[in-house]
């Protein structure tokens, strides 16, 4: 049987549901309670979507978004760092956001051989077993990483055991070789008069509603995230593609994602040359370096400043016409991490690095708790899931892609997850079964702001330094 096979015919082993059942029941629910404003003719509904890094965890990911998309919801900006960098690629490369991509993720999905991924070699593929099996640090671990070390993958040119050329290859054959980002970012216009507001809405803006929607719904956008560790920066791609090249929009928007899944030390940096001059100015307004732009820059996973990124669509002035969904691989900061080993310890500095300012976000801004599902990686009662293993076989795979959906499932329908309950508990006005847009809308009242006028210029010259200046 093929992976797309098994991903039909699986069933939920406590349940006795197939795929399908879960999703005809979302598309009962979000006709009887709608979950955006936005919708189209066809009846879809649209909402923003933000996907977690999270390695070979990402398969869940297109579990998730395949069950919303075959349920009738549809995406506009997308954004996601390294894993959901990737599929967030994927989801813009393959059609319009009015457009059904989900079964031609699936394929893709079916032919990827993510073990061709690891491509350093014998010594680098049983490094990576031996971090997926927790073996010992000293016995197991560090005479791989001694011979890795010799053979010069740690070296200046190299700075990482595989050298990423597979995935690369892989992106461009899935994305199409003549691809540039000025041709991916027509993809991200929306068909003329696409977008309206559904009836019954209940708005109490409906005419600011719907100039806004002329104006500021035109055009979605991609956001993959980067970590710039040349300039400490944490980058946006395309929307600061100007930054790096003379002709951005003539870059294959492989480069994104490429810098985006460059896991330190696992995969070489995505290095580039020959920066362009003159970019000071746009260098401070869109990331906060004040210095001399440099001549070359190494970017890596951008999982290590964000690796959830939910605040890239972040807008306090409105009450959003569409909610942002995220999704996160795992549940979050439900118990101390137990330290016992060096191994441990790296692995515990490393999850505070790429987690905690995206934390400090949700915790400042806790409305956002009410969009975020969280796809549990840990509850299976069949196997183990590991976010390094690149030999899992399509049983496994299966088994991950059913988790997404059932997330899915779970978010819209069921409950808030068990991490959000106290605080809804405490809530006037609680969400407690399924997402609630109009009790969300209700909640985002009361954030709304209003922007100074120092606040408009900044945005604005902010978007003069970007990749949208050019269109």
């Amino acid at each position: 049987m093929t992976l797309i096979s098994k991903i039909h015919d699986y069933k939920f082993p406590k349940e006795n549901k197939k795929i399908s059942d879960y999703i005809t029941e979302i598309r009962q629910r979000i006709q009887q309670h709608p979950i955006s404003d936005l919708v189209d003719d066809e009846a879809h509904q649209y909402v923003d979507l933000v996907m977690e890094g999270g390695g070979v965890l990402g398969i869940a990911l297109v579990g998730y978004t395949y069950a919303l998309e075959q349920a009738g919801i549809r995406f506009l900006n997308i954004a996601g760092t390294s894993a959901g960098a990737i599929n967030a690629m994927l989801l813009v490369a393959l059609g319009q956001s009015h457009e059904t991509k989900s079964i031609s993720l699936l394929n893709t999905l079916g032919a990827m051989q993510i073990s061709e991924f690891v491509d350093g070699g014998l010594l680098a593929k049983a490094l990576v077993k031996n971090i997926q099996q927790q073996d010992n640090f000293w016995v197991a671990m560090l005479p791989k990483i001694i011979g890795l070390g010799l053979i010069g993958k740690f070296s200046k040119t190299q700075l990482g055991i595989n050298s990423g050329s597979a995935f690369e290859q892989w992106l461009e054959d899935n994305i199409g070789k003549n691809v540039n980002t000025l041709s991916l970012l027509k993809k991200l216009k929306n068909k003329e008069n696409l977008l309206k507001i559904r009836e019954n809405s209940d708005r109490k803006t409906l005419e600011q509603d719907k100039k806004r929607l002329e104006q500021d719904f035109k055009q979605n956008e991609l956001a993959i995230i980067a970590a710039d560790v040349t300039t400490e920066s944490k980058i946006i791609f395309p929307r600061m593609a100007t930054l790096y090249w003379d002709k951005p929009l003539e870059i294959h928007p492989l480069h994104y994602v490429r810098a985006s899944m460059s896991i330190p030390l696992f995969f070489k940096p995505h290095v580039i040359e020959n920066l362009p001059i003159g970019k000071e100015e746009c260098w401070e307004k869109l990331t906060g370096f004040k210095g001399k732009a440099p001549k070359t820059a190494y970017l890596v996973d951008g999982g290590i400043v964000s690796n959830f990124p939910i605040d890239v669509f972040h807008q306090r002035e409105f009450i959003p016409l569409c909610p942002t969904f995220g999704v996160k691989l795992g549940v979050d900061r439900q118990q101390a991490k137990n330290i016992d080993s060096i191994s441990s310890y790296l692995s515990t500095l490393f999850d505070s690095a790429r987690h905690t300012a995206d934390y400090s976000f949700l915790h400042q801004n806790d409305d956002y708790q009410h969009l975020i599902t969280y796809i549990n990686t840990a509850e299976s009662d069949e196997y183990k899931f590991h976010w390094l293993d690149f030999n899992m076989d399509d049983h496994k795979k299966a088994a991950l892609f059913a988790l997404g959906v059932k997330a899915a499932h779970n978010f819209i329908i069921e409950k808030q997850n068990a991490y959000q309950q106290n605080d809804l508990d405490n809530n006037p006005d609680p969400i407690k079964t399924g997402f609630n847009w109009s009790a969300y809308k209700k909640i985002r009242e009361d954030f709304k702001i209003t922007l100074t006028d120092k606040e408009k210029v900044k945005l604005q010259e902010i978007k003069q330094c970007s990749i949208q200046s050019l269109l």
